[in-house]
Parts: C-alpha cells; structure tokens; sequence
C-alpha cells in the first residue's frame, strides 16, 4: 500500500542492535557489582575470623610463644604467630621498677578466589606484668 509510512528493516535491525548493546552493558554492571560484592563479604569474613583467633589467644592466662594453624570451614586458613618479648620499664630514683613483658599476636587468614590466593593479617600487642 502506497502512501503508509513505516519502518523499514534495517531501522528495525538497527534499533534492536541498539537496545541489545544497552541490555548488554546493564547485565556486565551487575555481575561487576555482584563480584566486588562477594570480594568484599569474603575480606569481611576474614576479619571476623582473624578478629576471634586474636580474642581466644589473648585470654590465654599463659600465652606461649610460636605459631598455630588450622582453618574455618573448607575456604579459610589461618596462621597464628605469637611472640613473647621481654620489656623492662625505666624506674626514677625512689621508685619501684615495673616489669612488663609484650606479647605480639599475628593473625594471618588466607583464603582462593576464583583462583587467586588472597590474605589478609591482623596483629595486636598486650603488655602484661612479669610476677
């Protein structure tokens, strides 16, 4: 029919070409999103693991020095490194002198991301008195 106006099919190929590039860049924001998403859970996990190791080894009464390893669940290991370094403190005239020993505490949690090894450490120090 003469006269109709329309689309041809080329402005249809283009047009759909168009919206599927759009389509197609909004999908690779999501899975981008979704990937750092899980990157950050996995660092935050890591944390809290190396955060619970740290507490246990720091109630310890006696701690001793050297290092432990073991893992949480099937993804992550941790290492803990303790160290014991002896420390007297300066006394005045007069004064009694305190003795105090440091006690380091390392924690080293690792983990494989998508075949990538990642870890993450965390140390602390207690100041403990020599009796």
């Amino acid at each position: 029919m003469k006269g109709e106006e329309g689309f041809t099919l080329l402005e249809v190929i283009v047009a759909v070409t168009i919206l599927a590039s759009g389509i197609m860049a909004v999908f690779g924001l999501f899975s981008g999103s979704l990937r750092l998403s899980a990157g950050s859970r996995d660092v935050s996990e890591a944390y809290i693991y190396a955060g619970q190791r740290i507490e246990e080894a720091l109630l310890a009464p006696s701690p001793l020095g050297g290092t432990e390893q073991g893992s949480f669940g099937d993804r992550f290991r941790w290492e803990l490194s303790t160290s014991i370094v002896p420390y007297e403190a300066e006394a005045t005239e007069g004064e009694k002198k305190e003795e105090y020993e440091e006690i380091r505490v390392t924690a080293t949690i690792s983990w494989t991301d998508g075949g990538d090894e990642r870890s993450t450490e965390v140390s602390t120090v207690r100041w403990t008195p020599v009796k």
